[in-house]
């Protein structure tokens, strides 16, 4: 018992013969009590003052609770807490855990109880502490990469807008042979091709740090849009696109969601038959979930490359790398935070093509009104 004296503890317990009956306890194990707290500010000030080596902390206090006052020790002057409580329930256990409660005891406790509990709950602390110091670097660098990416897309940007506006000079002003007119072409897809890797970088960043609120969503206005940005693409390729008469409801955010169909819709004509034919559906499912999916008429995928397909920055180059390698990461980025899950499903036979699809939570259905339409 002599290893604990070195030990200070902090009682805030507003019943007193509770605290006399833990005092006693402690003080049988060889403990050392720096101070009693009564409530839960007291306690907080006196965590601060005394510096303890771990607190016992009563859930039911006047002023203020338990779980408040570990909360605000935590973030102030952290310290192992045990917590004490006349019941138990998960929601309480949960509450804690998220004070930074390191573990807890049902009143009223014994002196092997409360020892056990003390050596876990500094245990924990300083895996807690530990982590903490980890997240918090983390949340640096992170705000770094962020702050640098934002910096090096606009420069980038900047010089790719002067390298596309010079050529457009060029091929409009300039009578050029066929075959340097041919190169010249070359440079201009190039440089739109970098423009989209630009923009996909961005959204990444965007859907990294974004929180957004989700929300039924008009399936039919977000993939018409989409289908008018490519509008061009469709126009090159002679794509036909089927639609369904109509879409089930989800929850979702409009502007994420298009960025999926655009890379769907552009894979699959990029990708599918000559000419690309592509069929857009969605199905219910029973767990509530709406699968969204494009099927096209291209020669399929492999199982091993469909398990890689949405790597981010794999590149697959026995099927021309869907999108440049960021594409179909940002896809499945979104998703994932909008509650889903992406996936691809292929018998890679040729003509028989591929089914890309996500899932979305789904939403009750409602009347449309003259916003969806706007």
């Amino acid at each position: 018992m002599n290893s604990n004296r070195d030990i200070k503890v902090l009682i805030a317990e507003d019943n007193y013969l509770v605290s006399e009956m833990i005092k006693g306890s402690l003080k049988d194990i060889g403990y050392t009590i720096v101070g009693e707290a009564v409530d839960g500010i007291e306690a907080v000030e006196m965590t601060g003052k005394l510096k303890p080596d771990v607190v016992l902390m009563d859930i039911e206090m006047p002023e203020q609770n338990g779980i408040e006052a570990s909360q605000r020790i935590f973030d102030q002057c952290p310290t192992p807490i045990v917590v004490l409580t006349a019941y138990e329930t998960p929601e309480l256990v949960s509450q804690a855990s998220a004070a930074g409660v390191g573990a807890y005891l049902i009143k009223p406790p014994n002196a092997q109880e409360l020892e056990r509990a003390i050596t876990i709950a500094r245990a924990r602390f300083n895996d807690s502490i530990t982590l903490r110091r980890l997240n918090n670097a983390l949340k640096n660098r992170n705000e770094e990469l962020d702050t640098f990416a934002h910096t090096v897309s606009h420069n980038l940007q900047h010089s790719i807008d002067l390298i596309l506006g010079y050529t457009n000079i060029l091929k409009n002003q300039a009578r050029l042979p066929e075959e340097l007119e041919h190169y010249l072409n070359m440079v201009i897809r190039t440089g739109h091709t970098m423009t989209n890797v630009i923009d996909e970088l961005q959204l990444l960043t965007g859907v990294r740090t974004t929180e957004v609120t989700v929300k039924p969503v008009n399936m039919s206005r977000i993939v018409a849009k989409a289908q008018q940005r490519l509008a061009h693409l469709i126009s090159d390729k002679q794509a036909k696109i089927h639609f369904p008469a109509a879409w089930p409801a989800a929850y979702g955010y409009e502007p994420w969601i298009e960025e999926v169909w655009v890379n769907y819709l552009s894979n699959g004509i990029k990708y599918g038959g000559c000419p690309p034919h592509l069929q857009l559906g969605a199905t219910e499912r029973s767990d509530g979930m709406v699968r969204f999916w494009v099927r096209d008429n291209g020669d399929g995928i492999s199982a091993e490359k469909q398990a890689r397909l949405f790597a981010p920055f794999n590149r697959l180059d026995e099927v021309q790398i869907r999108g440049q390698g960021l594409g179909l990461s940002v896809v499945g980025r979104i998703v994932e935070k909008l509650g889903g899950q992406v996936g691809v499903e292929s018998e890679n036979i040729p003509g028989q093509g591929s089914t890309f699809y996500f899932t979305l939570p789904g939403a009750p259905q409602h009347r449309p009104h003259a916003d969806d339409f706007a």
